[in-house]
Parts: C-alpha cells; sequence; structure tokens
C-alpha cells in the first residue's frame, strides 16, 4: 500500500462512508473510491463492504488497521518534528512541566526567572513526564521538567533537585499521629490514594505491592501528586508523594511524615541533545532548582 492508499483507508474506517473521508481528506468522492479501489486492486481482497450506504471493514482491513494507526502515529511525529525545526529559535522560552511541579514550584521559579528577562514571552505546557520527553525530543519546547530520569537517547539531562517520598494524610485521621516518618510497607499494606502507573511514582509503589504480594487497597485513583495531596487533605486518606509537592501546601490539616527507608525523588530539566542552549534556558533551570531547593 502506497502512503496515498493508507490515508485514504485510514479516513473510510474513522467516517465509515466515502464522502465522509472525502471531506476529512478535502478530495473528491470520486477520488476517495478510485484510491480505494487501486489500493484492494493492489492488494488482491476488499477492504470494505457496503452496508446500507456505509462502508464495513472486512476482516482483513480490521488486522491491517493496528499497524495502519501506529504507522500514521509515526508519520505525525516525522512532520512535527518537520515543522519544529522549520520554525528555527523560538523568540519565548518554551517550556514544559509535569503538572504538580506547576503547581508547586514552577511560580516561584517564574518569579525569579521574570526578575531576570521581564520583558521575554513565556510559554507553559503541562504533561507528564513521558509526553514531556517525547516532546523535548521534537524539539516542541526549549526545556522539560520532569520527575526522574527519561533515558532518552536524543536528550540531555541535567539535575534540578533530589528529594524523597513522602506520607500525607489528614490531622487527625487514622494513623496520622505525631511521628515524622512512616515505614513505607506499612504504608502500602494499608488503603492508600494511588497515583496512575504512567507516573514514575505510580509505577514504583506497583511494583512495592508486587514484591509483598499485596493487593492495593483504596478505591481512588489520580493523575498528579497535587490532586493525590488535595484529597489526602480532604480525609479521603492517606497518599505518598513526593517532597516539593508536599513543601508547597501551607495546610495546617495536613500531615507530612517522610517514608522509610527513603525513596529519593529527582527532579530533571530536559533538553534536546545536540542542541546549544541559549541563556534564558539556562537561566530558567537555575531558578527552578532554587525554587526547588526548599523542598529537597
Amino acid at each position: 500500500m502506497r502512503l496515498k492508499h493508507i490515508e485514504v483507508f485510514n479516513a473510510v474506517m474513522l467516517t465509515g462512508t466515502v464522502s465522509g473521508a472525502a471531506r476529512l481528506l478535502h478530495v473528491t468522492q470520486p477520488a476517495i473510491t478510485q484510491t480505494l479501489q487501486h489500493a484492494e486492486l493492489q492488494l488482491g481482497y476488499g477492504l470494505f463492504t457496503r452496508q446500507r450506504n456505509r462502508l464495513v471493514p472486512t476482516r482483513e482491513a480490521q488486522a491491517l488497521y493496528p499497524e495502519v494507526q501506529r504507522l500514521l502515529s509515526q508519520l505525525e511525529l516525522v512532520r512535527r518534528l518537520a515543522g519544529a525545526l522549520r520554525q528555527g529559535p523560538s523568540q519565548e522560552l518554551r517550556v514544559m512541566v509535569v503538572p504538580s511541579l506547576a503547581v508547586s514550584a514552577l511560580p516561584a521559579a517564574l518569579t525569579r526567572f521574570r526578575a531576570r528577562y521581564p520583558k521575554m514571552s513565556v510559554s507553559i505546557r503541562t504533561l507528564h513526564s513521558r509526553e514531556i520527553a517525547q516532546a523535548i525530543a521534537l524539539q516542541e519546547a526549549d526545556v522539560g521538567i520532569v520527575y526522574g530520569s527519561a533515558q532518552h537517547p536524543v536528550l540531555h539531562e541535567e539535575l534540578v533537585a533530589t528529594g524523597r517520598l513522602v506520607c500525607v494524610s489528614r490531622v487527625g485521621s487514622p494513623g496520622a499521629d505525631r511521628r515524622t516518618t512512616v515505614a513505607l510497607e506499612d504504608v502500602v499494606r494499608g488503603a492508600v490514594i494511588r497515583i496512575d502507573e504512567r507516573d514514575p511514582l505510580g509505577a514504583m509503589l506497583a511494583e512495592q505491592w508486587t514484591r509483598l504480594g499485596l493487593e492495593p487497597r483504596g478505591d481512588i485513583t489520580v493523575q498528579t501528586h497535587h490532586t493525590a495531596m488535595v484529597l489526602a487533605e480532604q480525609g479521603f486518606g492517606p497518599a505518598v508523594i513526593d517532597s516539593f509537592t508536599a513543601q508547597a501546601s501551607r495546610s495546617e490539616l495536613l500531615h507530612v511524615r517522610t517514608l522509610l527507608p527513603e525513596v529519593p525523588v529527582t527532579v530533571r530539566a530536559l533538553l534536546p541533545q545536540g542542541v546549544r542552549s541559549t541563556r534564558p534556558v539556562a537561566e530558567f533551570i537555575e531558578a527552578f532548582r532554587a525554587a526547588t531547593a526548599d523542598g529537597a
């Protein structure tokens, strides 16, 4: 199948009709029909059958579709990278940061940065660590701030800060005594607000449950450390989060205990490998380093 065939095939799979595919690709209906027929002729089998004015995919088409989706996804990454390279150096600082750090450390870092560059435009996007790594590799931003190490071959990493995992819960709730430490094993044996396993912390906790042969308890799963902290503060149960997020809370209702054994949490800056960073990028990383110092 040629690329043109693949685009038409995908459009028909998405819309279910020739007219819908034509509108999606901004071409005529005869062009869609002709391309589809040519693709089927080359393949030697049909891709669709017509049922009540709709095109229903054949067994062969359904088998092909997942691979076509993966191919088009890779093609989109190539297009995005080509566009980023065409645009050249940006006149603004483009930052990507994980949601929890956007709430806790970003405001202080941005205050320090704007003191040095009061007129520079700043674009900020919040994504999860893996998404940021992919976007920085495509040069869609100048710097990304993430938890842990991306270990990506086309990315350069700089350590920003090292904190630790803490357990947070509402003051007065069961287990929230005056102790400043708590065993990680004790925490994971009880009900706990979970963080999605696509997050590095969520994945680490899932490994702990597996190692101990336990089933996770608790019926709340969230995507960000900050959301977990807010729910813990409201009494929905304890949560394990990073010390940077916990440090940003000024609530007197939040009880914070360090996990034992201590589990380090690193914050790193991601930069495109081989691309010389501008002075503002370096200044922003330094500002973020200063902003996270109190939560280390």
